[in-house]
């Protein structure tokens, strides 16, 4: 959606909303799955604490006390990609390291103990 989609449905839609979805986006209106709708709704009412499910992956990895190098391994992401992750957890918490990461997403409740 934010990088300018008209519209979402998941990969198990059937065929019949998938039609009525393109007719829908071809008609310059949008169709959301219900399941994204939600989320979007989430993401719009606590846009600095909302962690993408990514995010979220990571960061409970980092919970369990995984480094940077087995988190990648675990989820098939460089490095690299993990720092990125981590960062933009950061910026989202307003936290600095790894372990205020985890204290204050499950705190949150973003994370389950």
């Amino acid at each position: 959606i934010e990088a300018g989609a008209t519209g979402y449905l998941l990969k198990d839609a059937p065929p019949e909303d998938l039609a009525t979805a393109v007719r829908t986006a071809a008609a310059g209106r949008t169709t959301l799955a219900p399941a994204v709708a939600d989320r979007l709704m989430n993401r719009l009412r606590t846009p600095a604490t909302a962690l993408t499910r990514r995010e979220t992956e990571v960061l409970a990895l980092v919970a369990e006390g995984l480094s940077n190098q087995a988190i990648g391994h675990r989820l098939h992401l460089t490095e690299g990609t993990v720092k990125s992750h981590l960062a933009r957890v950061y910026a989202k918490l307003g936290v600095d390291s790894r372990t205020a990461a985890v204290a204050t997403a499950t705190e949150l409740g973003l994370l389950r103990r």
